[in-house]
C-alpha cells in the first residue's frame, strides 16, 4: 500500500511539472506574439522649387508623363549596391513612392513653377497639351564604398503632339546621369544626396526642353 501511494505520488509530480514546463512555454510564446513589430521609416525627395523666369513663357503647354522605373529599382524599397551585379534593399528603410513616381512628380512641380510654358501639366491631368514628356528612371540606389553616393539615371522622350492625324513625333531623346556622394553612407543620408541629383537632372531636362521648343 506505501508503494502504491508513493508512486501515484510521483506520478503525480511528474505530471504538475510536465504541465507547468507546457504552461510557461505557451506563455512565452504568447509573449513574443505580442511583440511590438519593428518600425518601418519613410523616405522622400525634398528641395526648393526653382525661381519662376522673368521672360514670357512659350506659347505652349507641356504634359510630364509618370516615368516607368527599370526593373531592378521598381518598388518602394531603398537598393543599395555593395559590389558589381549585386543589388540589395533595407527591409525597413523606404522610399514614400516607386522612384518613377517621385522623379515625374518632381518634374512636374519644377516645370510648373518656373512659368517657361503656358502651362505644365501632371500626369493625371486630362487637358488637351501640345507636348508630352516620357521618361524611364534606370538607376535609383546607394552606392557604397568608401564614400557613398546617391546614384541616378535618366532617359527622357519629349514627343510632338500637335501632329494630328500623323502620328507622335520624337522631337528630343536624351539620357541623363548624376552620382552625388552622400555625407551619411545610410537611408537619410542617401535621401539628402538623390534630392540633389533629382534637382539637377529636373533643372537639365527643363533647360533642354526649353532650348529644344524655343525655337519651334
Amino acid at each position: 500500500m506505501k508503494r502504491f501511494w508513493k508512486d501515484r505520488w510521483i506520478n503525480s509530480s511528474v505530471t504538475v511539472i510536465f504541465l507547468t514546463i507546457i504552461a510557461t512555454l505557451m506563455m512565452g510564446g504568447c509573449t513574443n506574439l505580442k511583440q511590438v513589430p519593428i518600425e518601418s521609416h519613410y523616405y522622400t525627395i525634398e528641395y526648393d522649387p526653382p525661381l519662376p523666369i522673368k521672360a514670357e513663357p512659350l506659347p505652349y503647354v507641356v504634359k510630364i508623363e509618370q516615368f516607368q522605373t527599370s526593373p531592378l529599382y521598381n518598388s518602394n524599397h531603398i537598393v543599395f549596391k555593395n559590389e558589381d551585379f549585386t543589388r540589395d534593399e533595407y527591409i525597413y528603410h523606404k522610399w514614400r513612392a516607386h522612384p518613377g513616381e517621385l522623379v515625374s512628380f518632381f518634374l512636374s512641380r519644377d516645370f510648373s513653377e518656373t512659368g517657361h510654358f503656358q502651362a505644365a501639366l501632371y500626369y493625371e491631368s486630362s487637358l488637351p497639351y501640345t507636348y508630352l514628356i516620357t521618361g524611364v528612371v534606370e538607376d535609383f540606389y546607394l552606392q557604397t564604398g568608401d564614400f557613398g553616393e546617391a546614384v541616378l539615371s535618366v532617359a527622357m522622350n519629349l514627343v510632338d503632339n500637335t501632329r494630328h492625324g500623323k502620328g507622335n513625333f520624337v522631337l528630343m531623346q536624351k539620357k541623363y546621369r548624376r552620382s552625388v556622394e552622400t555625407h551619411k553612407r545610410d537611408p537619410s543620408g542617401l535621401a539628402k544626396a538623390m534630392s540633389t541629383a533629382v534637382q539637377q537632372i529636373s533643372a537639365q531636362i527643363l533647360n533642354d526642353v526649353y532650348t529644344a521648343l524655343e525655337n519651334e
